[in-house]
């Protein structure tokens, strides 16, 4: 796993062999757009990669988002993959009972991957 160093000058970036590259303030806002644009295929091969890991995808509509603060706390490694779309990914080892008790009490949409292909079919609380 790479890791991410903010120094005064430079961003640091160290890859799990421990080589690192360090690119300047200008760079790393111009990577950062780059990977921007560069999502959808990011996010095919980060889910080619972990095809055998089951996540847990939830839409947040933008009336639901009060509710995230409970299930961030109940699904700790909630994160966001498209702040736009309002959706958030957990890995399927951290959803316990009481987050998708959460999920269909709030009345939100989720679907389990890779279990469900079609990007339409949701199920809804």
């Amino acid at each position: 796993m790479a890791k991410f160093a903010f120094g005064d000058e430079k961003l640091t970036i160290t890859d799990a062999q421990g080589r690192q590259i360090d690119l300047s303030p200008q760079e790393a806002v111009s990577l950062l757009y780059w990977l921007s644009d560069q999502k959808a295929a990011l996010f095919r091969l980060s889910r080619h990669r972990s095809e055998s890991m089951e996540q847990l995808e939830i839409r947040l509509q933008e009336q639901d988002r009060v509710h995230l603060n409970a299930l961030q706390a109940a699904m700790p490694q909630l994160q966001e993959v498209t702040p736009a779309a309002n959706v958030f990914f957990a890995p399927m080892d951290a959803v316990t009972t009481h987050a998708i008790q959460l999920l269909e009490a709030f009345q939100i949409e989720y679907k389990i991957h890779p279990l469900l292909e079609d990007d339409n079919a949701f199920a809804q609380g």
